[in-house]
């Protein structure tokens, strides 16, 4: 059985805003309309450059997310990436859930 998930798109602009996100994307099986009742969410941030608390940027960020979205969540840092084969396969099927305007 797969499931739609609908998201809180004004309480993820928040969330974003609060801890630093130049953009937001989710991937994986609730992108590509296969998400299970047991699945978590995965999301795809960059930060803002020169953020001075990117551990509690992430966590927070991650919390929220979760909280959102009433499931685990796995966030996934962009740059942080470094199998091409992965990041090429996120980034192909990633919507944007949030994008830092100006």
């Amino acid at each position: 059985m797969t499931i739609t998930l609908m998201f809180d798109r004004a309480a993820i602009a928040r969330a974003a805003r609060q801890h630093g996100v130049a953009r937001l994307q989710v991937f994986g099986s609730a992108a590509a309309g296969a998400l299970r009742p047991s699945s978590d969410v995965d999301f795809l941030v960059d930060f803002l450059p020169g953020r001075a608390d990117a551990f509690d940027d992430y966590t927070g960020l991650q919390q929220e997310l979760s909280r959102i979205v009433s499931r685990p969540v796995d966030l996934v840092v962009r740059r942080a990436i470094r199998n091409p084969y992965f990041r090429a396969s996120a980034e192909e099927h990633a919507e944007d859930v949030y994008v830092r305007q100006g």
